[in-house]
């Protein structure tokens, strides 16, 4: 019988990912990785708005976003006001944010994953696929630690948001973003972290419903690669 305590499952998502899946099954416990993930995203945004010069940085959102009917003067307007705010303001809305489409995505994900249980009547529920999709973004924390470091031992005031992670294929393969479309950079900013993550779930779906591993990664795939499709198919038109 597998060890359920909240210690042994998240030792075991490193360790033994299948005894980690059938706790996560009989139990569902949400309270740690909900934490940490709270903790790391948190700490990852208030320490870079801390110390990143913010007038820099806003101005350069402002022309990633392509805001190139502002002339000088009124981008440069912008930046003054938007800088009034305190740092602390951008720190606490940017980890709210970030925590928020992080929770957000991971309950979609769940949702998606209980239409097709219901679809195929393999009797997992809502929570139990949601804790899943929690304990599976565990590896993140690693990426969130590496983003901590590599603020703290560099100097990020003028650091670019898509710099921080020094894990981030991007990053770590030295391409240039300059003129890539939004798809591109989401997907220059994965990292290792996140495909272990998507590995997690392969598992963790073939570990909760007893289907191939063809099956499993199909499922869990499926979506993402379709949204890479789409995504792709409307940016060629």
């Amino acid at each position: 019988m597998a060890d359920t305590s909240t210690l042994a499952i998240a030792t075991n998502i490193f360790t033994s990912p299948n005894q980690a899946f059938a706790a996560i099954k009989e139990r569902a416990p949400l309270l740690l990785p909900v934490l940490l993930l709270i903790l790391s995203f948190s700490t990852v945004n208030v320490l870079y708005v801390s110390r990143v010069d913010m007038g820099w940085l806003i101005d350069q959102q402002l022309q990633t976003a392509g805001t190139t009917q502002l002339t000088a003067e009124q981008r440069e307007q912008a930046v003054n006001a938007a800088t009034r705010l305190p740092k602390a303001v951008y720190g606490v809305a940017g980890a709210v944010g970030t925590t928020l489409a992080v929770f957000l995505f991971l309950l979609i994900g769940a949702l998606y994953y209980t239409g097709v249980s219901f679809a195929t009547g393999d009797g997992v529920r809502l929570k139990q696929w949601f804790a899943l999709s929690c304990w599976c973004t565990l590896p993140s924390m690693l990426g969130a630690v590496a983003q901590i470091v590599n603020l703290l031992v560099n100097d990020p005031r003028f650091m670019p948001s898509d710099a921080i992670n020094p894990l981030s294929f991007g990053n770590v393969l030295s391409i240039d973003r300059t003129g890539v479309t939004i798809l591109q950079r989401v997907l220059l900013n994965i990292d290792f972290t996140a495909l272990w993550g998507i590995a997690l779930s392969v598992l963790g779906y073939q570990a909760f419903t007893k289907s191939s591993i063809v099956k499993s990664a199909a499922v869990v795939l499926g979506p993402p690669v379709a949204i890479v499709l789409i995504w792709t198919l409307l940016a060629l038109r």
